[in-house]
């Protein structure tokens, strides 16, 4: 294992996405496929017929309505619409429920993370008073739950930024990682052993393509008092622009949330969540679509960068890959430069996601674009490479 290094460079994800032409963009974690029609004819309408002012802040009524029918269809989980205090809220965005989160639990305390790690859980909870840890993950991007118990007790029993919660992510952002339901029975067990949050970010659920499948960490025994579920419409309905996600949890985890979301952006944008309340639940197939869609997408991508020399992680999801370079480079941030001066094509270099020097080799490619980009992306890492 290499030594931590002191002042780590991170690369800047939305600086390399302003570099390289869009042509070769595989660098940022948003879907650029086009908006569903239909999503787009009803906003067109809503906005058009001037329903455009204030809302609630938990939300638009029948989204929360279509968001407690869509958890209860693809997680196994009834929301209480009518619970007061209420478990399930629209947020702007993801990210807004994030904010929420950390506002309300995690000033003067700190969340772990699981390394490599999604770079905004880190600065979400350390611009909002907080501190992240990271429990680094092996090189099979798994962990032993003695190890994870270990960490997570000397981090709680500190005096100053004490452990309060224990952030997953799964499907991973940036490894596609999908838990196995081992792996999140030990967080569990963690979690209520040592009385932790968890804060779960299932935004790439409907992403899950291997074995293992979408477990909501909420549904073990025990964790739905102590779980706060953070989701998002952004990648699965390609409208990352509109802000919107949701969080649910039980009434008392999600109410202090709310309060702040009231504060910090008053609500989220109504004519937008009227036009996705109409369309959200009105295809069944339309996750099934959508995987298979990003599976195809994954599968020509992977092979093209094995046949470089690249070793593919068996993520067992699509919207990512993450990738050792060609064994004969050593530092994706370099490796990454190269690509964009020879070929303007690039990926985030695996440092962007790690405090350690473990995992600079590493590279996260998203494939969540349009067949013609990622086939002219792949002829011009061929130019690159040969």
């Amino acid at each position: 294992m290499k030594e931590q290094t002191a002042q780590k460079v991170k690369p800047d994800i939305r600086a390399i996405t302003r570099l390289v032409p869009p042509a070769g963009n595989l660098v940022q974690g948003q879907s650029e496929l086009p908006i569903d029609p239909q999503l787009a004819r009803e906003a067109f309408e809503i906005i058009n017929a001037s329903q455009n002012h204030y809302g609630g802040s938990e939300g638009d009524a029948n989204l929360r309505k279509a968001v407690a029918e869509k958890i209860k269809r693809y997680n196994g989980i009834e929301v209480d619409l009518d619970a007061k205090p209420l478990e399930l809220m629209i947020t702007n965005g993801g990210t807004g429920a994030l904010i929420g989160i950390a506002q309300s639990y995690l000033r003067g305390n700190s969340a772990l993370v699981f390394e490599p790690y999604y770079p905004y859980h880190r600065r979400i909870l350390e611009e909002f008073g907080s501190k992240t840890e990271t429990f680094e993950l092996d090189a099979k991007l798994t962990f032993e739950k003695d190890n994870l118990l270990s960490k997570c007790k000397e981090l709680k029993d500190r005096q100053e930024f004490p452990l309060k919660a224990i952030i997953v992510c799964t499907p991973a952002n940036p490894s596609g990682k999908v838990m196995t339901q081992t792996e999140l029975e030990a967080v569990a067990e963690v979690c209520r052993e040592l009385d932790l949050m968890c804060v779960s970010d299932e935004v790439y659920e409907h992403y899950v393509t291997g074995e293992n499948p979408h477990i909501p960490i909420a549904t073990l025994p025990g964790m739905w008092e102590r779980t706060i579920t953070v989701n998002s419409f952004s990648k699965s309905w390609n409208i990352s622009g509109w802000r919107l996600g949701y969080a649910y949890g039980k009434g008392e985890l999600i109410a202090p949330v709310n309060n702040v979301a009231n504060v910090v952006y008053v609500c989220p944008a109504t004519p937008l969540q009227a036009a996705l309340a109409k369309v959200l639940m009105s295809d069944e197939n339309y996750y099934d679509r959508l995987r298979d869609k990003f599976d195809a997408k994954r599968r020509f991508f992977a092979e093209g960068l094995t046949a470089l020399g690249f070793d593919i992680y068996n993520s067992g999801s699509a919207f990512y890959l993450w990738t050792r370079i060609p064994e004969q480079f050593d530092d994706a941030l370099k490796f990454n430069e190269m690509l964009m001066e020879r070929a303007g094509v690039a990926g985030v270099p695996g440092s962007a996601f790690a405090d350690t020097d473990n995992w600079d080799s590493f590279m996260r490619i998203c494939v969540a674009r349009e067949d013609s980009v990622l086939e002219g992306a792949m002829e011009k890492f061929q130019t690159a490479l040969r």
